[in-house]
Order: structure tokens, then sequence, then C-alpha cells
């Protein structure tokens, strides 16, 4: 484990003191609590911004096995989606 200090909001500290003492945790316990919960939830969301470019890459095979020439621009497409994934984790 590594010591880490943190500077919190007078209402995180007292949220976080209230927690602490209705579950019988540590600070810290309670802190590392909500960092797993955070990470857990971030990894879900990877995964499904996986899943999303798998199903559009799908669409991409259908469309170029019917026609059999894929009419879009599949690295514009793919760079553009970049972009908006990067543009979203700078707004959170």
């Amino acid at each position: 484990m590594h010591r880490t200090q943190l500077l919190l909001t007078d209402e995180q500290n007292q949220r976080l003191r209230k927690i602490t003492k209705r579950e019988g945790k540590s600070l810290s316990e309670v802190v590392r609590q909500i960092l797993d919960e955070y990470f857990a939830s971030q990894d879900r969301k990877a995964q499904i911004e996986a899943l999303e470019a798998l199903k559009k890459l799908d669409q991409i095979r259908e469309a170029t096995a019917q026609d059999g020439m894929y009419e879009g621009n599949a690295v514009n497409e793919a760079r553009e989606a970049r972009e908006r994934q990067i543009k979203e984790i700078w707004q959170q």
C-alpha cells in the first residue's frame, strides 16, 4: 500500500466521516472502497464502448459483404469516434 495525502472539501470530509461512523470502517478503508467502485465503473464503461465499436465493425462487415465494398470512410469514422471518446473523458 502507498500513503497518499488528499485535500477534501468540508462537505466531502463530513460525508466520509459519516460513512466511517455508520459502517465502522477507517477513513482509508472507505476511500479505497469508493475508488474501487469508481474504477469498476470505468472498466464497465470501457467494456461497453468496446462492444459498441465491435457492433459498428460488424455493421461495416455486413455492409461490405452485401455490396462487396464499403462506401463510407472507415478511417475517418474511427477517428471521429475516438475524438468523441476523448472529448467525453475531458468533460468528466
